[in-house]
């Protein structure tokens, strides 16, 4: 297998255990009494296909004839809130992957390795982020710069017990 094929499956790894953090978080917004929309999962055979495969969101609240895209992303860190945090800021996402989007999301929604709380960062503040490049420790050399927010403008809420 070349490298671009093992990192391949291993984005499709972590798209796959994404969903459940999508479910996570809809079950907690629908508990809320909100509206929601999940689109089905969308699989490429290779990298080469990605493009046709991108999604519009991860889930979507539907309020007043509108939908806010929600963004979720699972962490591996341990957190319930910000004096849990040893960092003055928290990654947001790929800084590409905001940029390109075309309906920018409302809100990511970023669980602690738990599932049980989450660190929400509204999308209002975006022009307050930083940028950083680092190393995606979960592909081969793949390098790629980063938003990260100021940790006095995350929300930490808990989603479940």
């Amino acid at each position: 297998m070349t490298e671009g094929r093992d990192d391949h499956a291993r984005f499709i790894k972590h798209l796959d255990e994404s969903s459940k953090a999508v479910f996570v978080v809809a079950y907690y917004l629908h508990e809320l009494g909100m509206d929601l929309r999940i689109d089905a999962i969308r699989r490429s055979a290779s990298h080469a296909e990605w493009k046709k495969f991108k999604d519009d969101g991860d889930l979507f609240i539907l309020r007043d004839g509108n939908e806010l895209r929600i963004e979720v992303k699972g962490s591996s860190r341990s957190f319930t809130k910000a004096s849990d945090w040893m960092f003055p800021s928290f990654f947001v996402c790929a800084k590409h992957s905001y940029d390109l989007a075309e309906k920018k999301p409302y809100a990511y929604f970023i669980l602690n390795a738990e599932r049980t709380h989450a660190a929400i960062i509204n999308t209002d503040t975006h022009s307050k982020w930083g940028v950083v490049t680092k190393k995606d420790y979960r592909y081969e050399n793949m390098v790629q710069q980063f938003y990260t927010c100021p940790i006095e403008l995350v929300k930490w809420k808990k989603i479940r017990s």
